[in-house]
This record gives structure tokens, sequence and C-alpha cells, in this order.
């Protein structure tokens, strides 16, 4: 009966400090990915709609639009790393404290961008 109690005793223990530690830092972070979204459409619309638009063009610019999704979550990753918070999509917090890394964002993206 005590080694149950001691058991018992130690499993809630760590689970008080996995919590107090990870699970309840209440760091959080917001992206605005809809903007992101939208400077892509933007460049997208500006590589088509040049008068001497080529192939060369037309590849490029489907090029962005198919590499951004998985641009969006490779960067989303660093930047967790990073800031070891909890991201969130900008228009789902509606009130509380939050920081908006969506510049940070864009920097991760665009290096990313470049090949580093």
């Amino acid at each position: 009966m005590l080694a149950l109690l001691l058991s018992v005793a130690i499993t809630v223990a760590i689970v008080m400090l996995y919590h107090h530690r990870y699970a309840a830092s209440g760091s959080y972070a917001t992206v605005d990915i809809g903007a992101i979204v939208k400077e892509r459409e933007t460049q997208f619309a500006a590589l088509l709609s040049k008068p001497d638009v080529r192939d060369q063009d037309r590849q490029a610019a489907f090029r962005l639009v198919q590499k951004l999704g998985p641009e969006i979550e490779r960067s989303v990753g660093v930047l967790q790393q990073e800031c070891k918070c909890t991201i969130l999509v900008k228009s789902a917090v509606i009130a509380g404290p939050a920081i908006d890394l969506t510049a940070r964002l864009r920097e991760i993206m665009a290096t990313a961008g470049d090949g580093k």
C-alpha cells in the first residue's frame, strides 16, 4: 500500500512539474498568415500582369504558389523554436496578450527563399 501511495505521489509530482514548466507557460504569439498570403498573391499577379510576360515568368509565378504552403509551415516551425511559445493565427485572437511575430516570420521566409 505504501508503495502504491509513493508511486501515485511521484506521478503527480512529475505531472505538476511538466505542467508548470512546459504546458502552462502562457506565452502566446500571433502571425498574420492572411497578410503573408496576400503579399504572395500580389507578387504572383505582378509576375503575370507584365505586358511582355514570358513562359519563364509564368513558371516563376507558379513556383511562388506551389512552395508557399511548405514554406510557411517550415518557417512557422523555425519561429516556434525561437520563441518557445504557442503561435496562433492573428485573426483567431480576440482578447488577451500576444506578441505579433509576423515581421519575424517574413524574415525567416525571406532567408529560406534565398537558399540559406
